[in-house]
């Protein structure tokens, strides 16, 4: 089967567009952007190189939107001309307050100015669109961006603005507080400092006169058709530059490669369904593998040969499905973000937040705690390579690190959710330190582990005294906690836990008026008032229906699930229902495409009912998965794995990755 072709690279570029929700999907309160925010550039599976259609528009510079935090994005007049194209593009990501967007390229014969686009086309790896009579068509390889311009008449020319950083001038742009060019050739190489971080970025426009004024430079002399590559390097002007081939390079060629690199990943997963679910299926699967980014031996933080991954730009969100996956599925990628995080933690004496191109390391610090140890647990119990001792001192280092010592000397942290990251971080860690005879590190994890349950009110929900982000008490009480026993009975027992489940996703309740206007803070204070599920618009409670087979309501998962694969995605440039932060929400559609849901930083995962009839999984361990449904309904009457019926679905991470045969039998009823 060729899977590119399954792929809307243009899925969630947009505003979302989703089918009218019914039943429990039409209780579900949104709270974040109604927009997808990737983009349409080309780019490798986890490639170093971006290239994209540069409009200035939020977030990715692709579009018309304007920075907005909830309801439906406003608009900006010019948002549907092309200034040019960028390099380095977010992927799905909010307001973070910083998005690349760096080296704007534009063909034109006047001046480089706006123009409307037509025949807009992309497939993973190229993108290409008309500009009046410039035909602009972009790819990537591992070392360069490509771009070719074939100009309808003579005198054309193309401009690298190489002091762009961000979006427009009225919304997003920001400076670049140093820069230099220098000349060589048809070469041009730009020094430039953005974020705080330095960059080398080199263009070359082969058979091209260059010229330059201030930090932007004009190629010209070129002939009806103009190929330039352009680099961008951590390390010096001249890495940049020599990683440009001297001789002109084959843009079909470079395209033909690019598509089968994204071929082969994507091929990894086999599914049989129809045709469109396979489009949404794969442009999801396609969007889960964008980020991180692999910047080879390249770092901001060391100057070693270690490999080094960026872009962990949401790694609040990341952690939970899309690494998850990744892991699952790649094995080279795999090995090297595990390195990547570990040697960040070596460095640092933690692991950030958002790891990206910028000097900030303490960026939407209030988030979450322990993201990176989390990842670091997952890849463990997923079988990546990696040094299990240096992994093991990263995470303690991370968790008794001096910012965290509200919870180590004091047992709580100001916010509730903090504790429970903490507590539970420290009781996986425990069991991993156990596994490698570390037994003085496990007790003292494990006393800290205890901790959790002083989160938890009366009511037997988390406390109200606590600040939450993006959500209220009600979206972190019913997180999947290590002790469900425990947990349900600080609830008052499995009846009430159950209840207070049932209201939590709407069961019984009136259907719900999203928030539209971004202005109107209103419908978000009334939303969150309601205590209600986010509906998979954020990520913030995306694994809470877990929670319902952990408590013995496997039945309930189903639904919640089934209801989101209903009704939260669909194919199109509004195919996906919030910010897809960095793959996170296409990697839980894929999750549940698949039927598996694996819990981040243990080795657990809950089989529900897949949305296809039958798939094929390579997984990274070179074992081969195959999941199989009979039947019609959307619960799970048997789960059957290698020969042995799974209870309420729980499964091992390690068996799953051991790989082998998985039936579903499905029910139309319970």
């Amino acid at each position: 089967m060729k899977y590119c072709r399954y792929v809307d690279v243009f899925q969630g570029n947009d505003e979302i567009s989703l089918p009218t929700p019914k039943g429990i999907a039409a209780t579900w309160f949104f709270i974040k952007a109604q927009t997808g925010n990737t983009s349409p550039g080309a780019t490798l599976p986890f490639g170093r190189l971006s290239v994209a259609p540069f409009s200035g528009g939020y977030p990715t510079g692709y579009g018309d939107r304007l920075i907005n935090c909830s309801g439906k994005p406003d608009r900006f007049a010019d948002g549907n001309k092309l200034l040019g194209f960028s390099h380095l593009q977010h992927s799905g990501t909010g307001a973070v307050g910083y998005y690349y967007n760096y080296a704007v390229t534009t063909p034109h014969y006047g001046s480089a100015e706006r123009r409307t686009p037509s025949d807009e086309t992309a497939c993973p790896g190229s993108y290409s669109v008309r500009l009046e009579d410039i035909l602009c068509e972009l790819t990537v390889s591992p070392d360069f961006a490509l771009h070719r311009y074939s100009f309808g008449s003579d005198g054309g020319r193309v401009t690298v603005d190489f002091a762009n950083n961000g979006l427009t001038e009225d919304h997003g742009r920001l400076s670049c507080t140093e820069g230099e060019l220098k000349l060589e050739g048809d070469c041009v190489t730009a020094r430039v400092v953005m974020q705080g971080v330095t960059l080398y970025v080199s263009a070359r426009c082969y058979g091209a006169r260059v010229s330059a004024e201030g930090l932007k430079a004009e190629f010209s002399g070129f002939g009806k058709t103009a190929v330039v590559a352009v680099n961008i390097s951590l390390k010096s002007a001249s890495a940049a530059k020599d990683r440009l081939p001297i001789t002109k390079p084959s843009f079909d060629r470079c395209r033909a490669e690019a598509s089968a690199a994204w071929e082969e990943m994507l091929g990894r997963i086999d599914i049989d369904a129809d045709e469109q679910t396979k489009t949404v299926f794969y442009s999801n699967l396609y969007h889960s593998l964008v980020k991180p980014c692999d910047w080879g031996e390249e770092s901001l933080f060391w100057s070693d040969k270690s490999p080094f991954f960026c872009d962990f730009m949401t790694l609040w969100d990341m952690y939970k499905t899309q690494l998850p996956l990744v892991f699952t599925l790649c094995p080279d990628v795999s090995e090297r973000i595990a390195a990547s995080l570990i040697r960040t933690g070596e460095t640092l004496g933690y692991i950030p937040n958002s790891i990206s191109l910028s000097s900030e390391l303490r960026h939407e610090d209030t988030q979450a705690r322990l993201l990176g140890s989390y990842a670091l647990m997952s890849a463990y119990y997923h079988g990546v390579k990696l040094d299990a001792d240096r992994m093991l001192s990263v995470i303690e280092r991370d968790i008794f690190h001096p910012d965290r010592e509200d919870f180590t000397l004091h047992g709580r942290c100001r916010s509730a959710t903090h504790t429970l990251d903490m507590a539970e971080g420290c009781i996986n860690a425990a069991r991993i330190a156990r596994e490698m005879g570390k037994t003085d590190l496990a007790s003292r994890l494990e006393r800290l582990g205890s901790l959790w349950e002083s989160v938890f009110d009366e009511d037997g929900y988390i406390t109200k005294d606590s600040e939450y982000y993006e959500g209220s008490r009600y979206n972190y009480s019913f997180r999947p906690c290590d002790d469900m026993e425990r947990r349900i009975a600080l609830a008052g027992g499995r009846e009430r836990f159950i209840e207070m489940l049932d209201r939590f996703f709407g069961y019984g309740a009136d259907p719900v008026v999203q928030p539209t206007d971004p202005r109107d803070g209103r419908y978000i204070e009334r939303g969150m008032e309601l205590g209600r599920f986010e509906g998979f618009n954020n990520e913030s409670d995306m694994e809470a229906p877990i929670t319902y087979a952990l408590a013995g309501r496997h039945d309930r998962a189903c639904e919640v699930f089934s209801a989101g694969l209903e009704y939260m995605f669909t194919g199109g440039r509004g195919g996906i229902p919030g910010n897809n932060d960095s793959g996170a929400l296409s990697s839980l559609y894929v999750w549940c495409m698949l039927g598996i849901f694996p819990i981040a930083g243990k080795d657990l995962a809950v089989v529900l009912v897949p949305g296809v009839r039958r798939a094929e999984i390579k997984l990274a361990t070179g074992n081969t998965l195959s999941i199989e449904t009979v039947g019609k309904g959307k619960y799970a009457k048997r789960i059957i794995f290698n020969e042995k019926i799974l209870k309420n679905g729980m499964l091992s991470v390690r068996e799953l990755m051991r790989g082998g045969r998985m039936t579903v039998e499905r029910s139309e009823v319970v």
